[in-house]
């Protein structure tokens, strides 16, 4: 590439994400210079004797705080249920709960860019999405609240020990512990005078729990924070120059930088903070301590929760997981590959760090008799990148990619095997057997036929790689500082030369992150290819499968395409601006509806853009959480349900009034079959004309339908009659799958036809579409209609609210919703998915004014001209 190339590259990549996988990189560094000065007289062996002094009681006890913490953890969810109000079966909220922190904790939330677990398994249980995001909500309250009362208790208690600790004047201490006291007392307060009420703060609105549960919530979220304190506090071997309570805030406050980092795991971060807080003589005790705590509380319960969901998938036609969850189980399950592709990444975070640890000299002595050296110098290197090719593959299996899945299971059992020859025991052995059988049980999960694209690689999930590797780097020349550096060494092949392999190691590892990288920068940087016209023969078949009579616009040929490779899902699409506005949910099989979403998200960050989904229905939500996409109501359809449907009773003597007087008039209706209409296309276009001589602006677009000969012949037409003078038209869409849904999209009439022609053609419509058998009549959207009215609403139903009804400058949003009210419909809520943040302003502009042609066309409308 040009320098010119790189340069409009490079400003594809959204600035907000670019910061901050710098900033993880940074920190990182930051963290390892600072571990560098705090180690400096500390040796590997040090550590290794440190961990072997830990008594075995103190081991089972560290253990058993780990199961009351994450007890605790799940438990947020329980109680964030109980103040909204929502009865969920305690076992499925602990199981969902116990997942997503053994998720979110070992990777961190930078990397959740699969669909969220809670929004999983919750909307497998009907808790309604504004629902799920107030338990998100809650649980970061209640652990605020928890760190909160641990600060406070050291900071007031031990403020010497604090700030001793921490080097910061006493007075700072103590003022951040009655900041935090404040902020728990308020909390509890805020209860106890407001419970059951509503608080609200500018834009933010959220109910206020009762004393009885805020209190709750504080008891619970303090006794967490201590346990998981102790977990780490009794495996340290060593007399620390403070109490318990103190260590037990400085942890805290560890933690919360680590995650706020976005490192996983807040490796290196944690460490370097707490080893700052004690002197020399306890800091290889310390971290001997921290790395076994990372066992237990981060690598142990991710292994459960991956093998809970692992074994669910390989059970999958069992309700639930492992006898557990219910529907929460056979939710989780869906989220299986979420949580495998962290077991993954962690398996070769973990295959990354052997290659700086020296392996025991015992185990190298019995491999010597048998094993040429050779094969140990090609294991040692052949297994680091092994790791690295795990670090990569894990975001394939997020993605659910068959190829990943393949190459996970190959690279695990090279590295099982290759950590045998290494000489590093049968600890690490087991562990990535004990992996590679998981990922194997859920091959189910794994489903995607398509390859790797650089889209699917985001910065921060590079940025999360770059540290693991600082970090193992800085691990393995702190594990080989004794070794003095010399040329020579690069090319030393010895059965001790534990220093020389892990340097040629780096190199070897740190180039192919170069490549790699390379490879992900060099995505294209322009527009894929032309709108698709006309549309191929796959996409028209593919319109059987589509349960959404609106689908069928994709005749229309002015939008771009995206066909599976095996012709078995379309998404159409069209690009305005930076948005990639997919129309609907894609249409296709139920595998290649999914492939096709994933495919089109990696598409669009190839690309740089914003991938948006306009208009589609609650039972495509799953997907495009699993994108990683904020999903927003932005109005709802009528859907009139036809079993029922008459002309019969008093709600519809305004149609049985429209019929008779069109009959008196000589108005008649007719549906003219697809293949007599090019006969009619040009009557049709003079209504068209004298149709659009009345409306500001011109033909719209990409949801709606304009007029074209092409797109007209491939449907049926109702027409109304006065006379023989069509007067009135309509295109009928019919939605492929099970005579589900019946509906009209292009409708016109001429400025003079007969009392109620509209009323007559929806009324003749809806009794054409029963009689044929179809379930339902849709009779299209109402923007910016149905929003909720409550306090809690989030603020885009609040502005919805205010444009809905003060909006009709722009469009008869009332007026509309008014009409379609009149035929008695099911209001059906329509969604649209984009990346979160500050993206909505900008992309409901980009759909705006794609639809209204242009925009000229959006700015004349908006001032009315």
């Amino acid at each position: 590439m040009t320098s010119a190339a790189w340069s409009a590259r490079l400003r594809t990549f959204d600035t907000r994400q670019m910061v901050i996988s710098a900033l993880t990189v940074l920190i990182a560094v930051a963290a390892v210079l600072i571990l560098r000065h705090q180690l400096a007289h500390v040796s590997a062996n040090d550590i290794r004797n440190a961990l072997a002094s830990v008594p075995s009681g103190a081991i089972a006890l560290s253990l058993l705080m780990v199961v009351v913490g994450y007890a605790c953890l799940a438990s947020y969810d329980w109680f964030a249920l109980r103040i909204l109000d929502r009865d969920i079966p305690a076992r499925d909220v602990l199981l969902t709960g116990f997942t997503s922190y053994a998720f979110s904790n070992s990777l961190g939330f930078a990397l959740l860019t699969g669909g969220s677990i809670r929004y999983r398994a919750y909307s497998a249980l009907k808790v309604p999405l504004s629902d799920i995001a107030l338990i998100t909500i809650y649980s970061h309250i209640a652990f605020v609240i928890g760190a909160g009362s641990i600060m406070a208790m050291a900071g007031i208690v031990d403020t010497s020990q604090l700030a001793a600790a921490v080097t910061l004047p006493p007075v700072i201490v103590r003022a951040l512990a009655i900041g935090g006291a404040v902020v728990v007392v308020g909390y509890l307060a805020m209860a106890a005078l407001g419970g059951g009420k509503v608080f609200e703060f500018r834009r933010f609105s959220l109910p206020i729990p009762t004393p009885q549960i805020a209190f709750s919530q504080f008891v619970i979220s303090t006794i967490d924070v201590l346990v998981s304190a102790a977990a780490l506090y009794l495996l340290v071997p060593v007399d620390l120059p403070y109490g318990f309570l103190t260590f037990a805030g400085i942890t805290v406050a560890a933690f919360a930088i680590g995650a706020a980092s976005h490192v996983p795991g807040g490796l290196g971060v944690v460490e370097a903070v707490l080893l700052l807080s004690v002197p020399a003589d306890t800091k290889a005790g310390l971290f001997a301590a921290i790395l076994a705590f990372r066992l237990f509380y981060f690598i142990l319960p991710l292994g459960i929760a991956v093998a809970l969901v692992s074994a669910g998938v390989a059970r999958s036609g069992a309700n639930h997981i492992a006898g557990l969850g219910g529907q929460a189980g056979a939710a989780l399950r869906t989220v299986a590959p979420q949580l495998i592709g962290a077991g993954v990444f962690l398996a070769g975070a973990v295959m990354i760090f052997s290659a700086a640890i020296p392996a025991a000299t015992a185990h190298v002595e019995a491999l010597r008799p048998f094993l040429p050296l050779s094969l140990l110098e090609a294991s040692h290197l052949i297994s680091s990148l092994a790791g690295l090719a795990l670090l990569i593959l894990s975001r394939g299996l997020m993605r659910r990619l068959a190829v990943a899945w393949r190459l996970t299971v190959i690279t695990l059992a090279l590295g099982t095997t290759l950590s045998l020859f290494k000489g590093l025991g049968l600890l690490v052995t087991v562990l990535l057997a004990a992996m590679m059988i998981l990922v194997v049980l859920a091959r189910p999960a794994f489903h995607r036929r398509s390859g790797f694209a650089a889209g699917t690689f985001s910065l921060a999930w590079v940025a999360a790689i770059g540290a693991i590797l600082v970090i193992a780097a800085w691990f393995g020349f702190f594990s080989y500082r004794h070794v003095e550096y010399r040329n020579e060494l690069w090319w030393q092949f010895a059965w001790s030369g534990d220093a020389p392999r892990f340097l040629r190691a780096m190199i070897v590892v740190g180039g192919a992150m170069l490549l790699f990288l390379i490879w992900r920068i060099q995505a294209p940087t322009r527009p894929a290819g032309p709108s698709a016209e006309p549309v191929p023969d796959s996409v028209r078949a593919l319109l059987a499968y589509a349960e959404d009579p609106e689908a069928s616009v994709v005749l229309l040929g002015d939008k771009r395409l995206l066909v599976t490779p095996d012709e078995t899902a379309f998404i159409m699409y069209q690009i305005q601006g930076n948005s990639w506005i997919a129309l609907g949910e894609p249409v296709g099989t139920p595998e290649g509806r999914q492939e096709a979403a994933w495919a089109f998200r990696e598409l669009v960050d190839s690309y740089g853009g914003t991938p948006v989904f306009y208009s589609f229905r609650p039972e495509s939500l799953p997907l495009f959480l699993d994108l990683g996409l904020t999903v927003t109501k932005f109005g709802e359809e009528a859907r009139v349900p036809l079993a029922n449907f008459s002309l019969e009773g008093p709600e519809y003597k305004d149609f049985r009034y429209a019929i008779r007087r069109a009959g008196r008039e000589g108005a008649t209706f007719e549906i003219v079959p697809k293949a007599n209409v090019p006969a009619i296309l040009p009557e049709l276009r003079d209504v068209s004309d004298e149709w659009l001589q009345g409306k500001s602006g011109g033909e719209k677009g990409f949801s709606l339908g304009f007029f074209s000969d092409d797109y007209l012949r491939n449907f049926d037409i109702a027409v109304i009659r006065a006379g023989d003078r069509i007067v009135a038209f309509a295109n009928i869409l019919r939605s492929g799958v099970d005579k589900a849904e019946f509906s009209i999209d292009l409708m016109r009439h001429r400025s003079v036809s007969p009392y109620g022609t509209m009323d007559y053609l929806f009324a003749e419509l809806m009794l054409a579409a029963k009689a044929e058998g179809y379930t339902w009549f849709d009779l299209g959207m109402a923007p910016l209609s149905g929003f909720e009215h409550h306090p809690l609403a989030p603020i885009w139903h609040k502005v919805g609210n205010f444009v809905f009804a003060h909006g009709t400058s722009l469009y008869n949003f009332t007026g509309l919703r008014a009409y379609k009210d009149k035929f008695h419909p099911v209001w059906t809520p329509r969604y649209m998915a984009m990346p979160g943040g500050f993206a909505l302003p900008r992309v409901l502009m980009d759909c705006a004014t794609l639809i209204s042609g242009g925009p000229g066309d959006f700015v004349r409308k908006a001032i009315g001209r």
